[in-house]
């Protein structure tokens, strides 16, 4: 029988008048884009690089005094030049994230007109569409006196997040992944602060399966392409996120080459 994973009700009666015996089956079409062939991935690494050369110009842009939207506008006036742009992902009003301070608690933060402050973590959230492919990656700045104890919560995320990356190989479960980076988060004493999964599919939409969370059990197959992005979240005070996509083999495949040593930024 044919098939269809439209979610769209007007839609699907529209094709039902003309394809009576259509069904919809979102699991055939879900589980078909697992695993990415060689085109898909080129495109992948691709937007990758390009990502990569947004994060290089917030290095250049990124100062004391600059507002959250005012960043944005510049990053996506880089994106646009770059055939990348906006992949109209519902959950957040702005086609990035961009948090400083106090906003990067939230983990799905919109822009807002907030000035970056000497002693912020600004987290830069970068998930842009380029030849109908997304690529998402986070990186996270220091700006000016930045304290010993957010440089101390960068360091745990950064080395839970290598973690997580060498257990994204075939044959391990998703719920594997997330524990290997939740667990080293628990370990220092801040797993109540990392409130997300540790990573989903990404391919044709921003969130595809499978989902790296704490409860999957769906195994890792090489080619699948996955982000990896563990976080700690203070409440009213700041955030860390460092998040890569990856081609899941033997080595995973870390797309993104933007260094994540912290970058004290003036």
């Amino acid at each position: 029988r044919p098939c269809i994973d439209c979610t769209s009700y007007q839609t699907m009666q529209s094709i039902k008048g003309r394809i009576p015996d259509i069904q919809h089956s979102g699991t055939i079409f879900r589980d078909s884009r697992l695993i990415k062939d060689a085109a898909e991935i080129r495109t992948l690494r691709r937007a990758s690089r390009i990502i990569d050369g947004i994060f290089e110009l917030c290095t250049e842009t990124i100062k004391t005094g600059m507002r959250e939207s005012e960043l944005q506008a510049v990053l996506m006036g880089y994106a646009a030049e770059h055939e990348m742009f906006d992949t109209g992902y519902r959950s957040t009003l702005n086609p990035l994230i961009i948090a400083g301070g106090p906003n990067g608690a939230l983990p799905h933060a919109q822009v807002t007109n907030r000035r970056f402050r000497s002693g912020d973590l600004v987290v830069v959230d970068i998930t842009l569409r380029y030849k109908g492919y997304v690529s998402d990656s986070t990186r996270t700045f220091g700006l000016g006196r930045v304290s010993r104890r957010w440089s101390e919560i960068y360091g745990i995320v950064r080395e839970s997040q290598k973690i997580g990356l060498d257990a994204a190989r075939p044959g391990r479960t998703c719920g594997a992944v997330d524990a290997a980076c939740r667990d080293y988060i628990r370990e220092r004493g801040y797993e109540k602060y990392f409130t997300h999964s540790t990573g989903h599919g990404i391919g044709l939409d921003v969130h595809e399966y499978p989902v790296i969370s704490h409860n999957s059990e769906t195994i890792l197959s090489k080619n699948m392409a996955v982000t990896v992005e563990p976080g700690i979240y203070i409440p009213g005070k700041m955030g860390v996120r460092i998040e890569d996509s990856v081609i899941v083999g033997g080595r995973p495949a870390v797309l993104h080459n933007f260094t994540k040593d912290l970058i004290i930024l003036q």
